[in-house]
């Protein structure tokens, strides 16, 4: 309840910041002011999933989802970078647009220095709210990263706002606010590429599938492994499933302490954390690896 209470917190700090950025940036004539209104209105729409996300995988599984919403904080994590990237290219092609006319306009430093200053401290306490939540969960991780790049952009238009009103550069709002997007999209694509993976069920990196049929095909009583899948339902718990060969034809009961040998082994060496083994002996057929 903690983090979602904090969660709700942050979220009403963006949204005051966000109003005022926008309202600022339009009166006083700042794209950098605006493009950094923007990057927090994207991080008030990616507070609001992450919070929805967090309270759906609360809930039970059910007949109709037997896996409840494990994925839902994945997915948060998905859409929030991909929105993050929209957003991003929408603030460099005008920013562009805008750098071609910026010397005809008269920006109002004054206003942009002070609501960038303004931001910086809200951004700030919104960063070091989720900072401890940020450790164990892609979700939030993107949310805090978020607002940490926050703070870092609300520091680069307080730093454009001070070279403009004491040096007269008035291009630099408009290569800040580039900067901004460029930076945007390369810390963004990361994290969906992460979550897409997941969501498309990747084999989870550090997953060396011939090591592990090594491994397991190692065991004397394993003739080969065979059919395998691997995959996360969440950024927690990695699954594995496969046919396993045996030497012998056993009985089921006696076929435990060999499940109990390769789910160690597998738990150990590869973190997998939940094991779904169909035991086999004599079948003929296909033996694909990867089936």
């Amino acid at each position: 309840m903690q983090k979602e209470n904090r969660l709700r917190w942050v979220i009403l700090l963006n949204i005051i910041i966000t109003v005022s950025q926008i309202v600022g940036g339009i009166v006083g004539n700042s794209m950098a002011l605006i493009s950094d209104a923007m990057h927090n209105f994207s991080d008030v729409a990616a507070l609001i999933i992450s919070l929805v996300a967090i309270v759906l995988a609360k809930k039970e599984a059910t007949y109709s989802k037997s896996f409840g919403y494990k994925r839902a904080e994945v997915l948060a994590a998905f859409v929030n970078s991909a929105a993050i990237i929209a957003v991003a290219v929408y603030i460099v092609v005008q920013s562009v647009e805008r750098l071609q006319i910026t010397q005809s306009l008269e920006i109002n430093n004054d206003l942009v220095i002070w609501l960038a200053g303004v931001a910086i401290i809200a951004n700030g306490l919104s960063v070091l709210f989720l900072v401890k939540f940020a450790k164990n969960s892609m979700n939030m991780k993107s949310a805090f990263l978020h607002l940490l790049s926050d703070t870092l952009f609300s520091a680069a238009v307080l730093g454009g706002g001070l070279a403009m009103k004491y040096y007269g550069v008035t291009w630099v709002d408009g290569v800040l606010s580039i900067l901004i997007g460029v930076y945007l999209i390369a810390t963004s694509w990361q994290l969906l590429w992460s979550s897409t993976k997941i969501l498309l069920q990747f084999v989870p990196e550090g997953i060396n599938i011939p090591l592990l049929v090594e491994e397991v095909e190692s065991l004397q009583e394993v003739k080969n492994i065979h059919h395998i899948h691997v995959w996360q339902l969440d950024e927690y718990t990695i699954h594995l499933e496969a046919h396993v060969d045996l030497q012998e034809d056993l009985n089921v009961s006696e076929t435990h302490d060999i499940q109990n040998k390769i789910q160690d082994l597998l738990h150990t060496n590869f973190s997998i954390g939940h094991i779904t083994l169909q035991f086999e002996h004599g079948l003929e057929g296909n033996k694909k690896l990867i089936q």
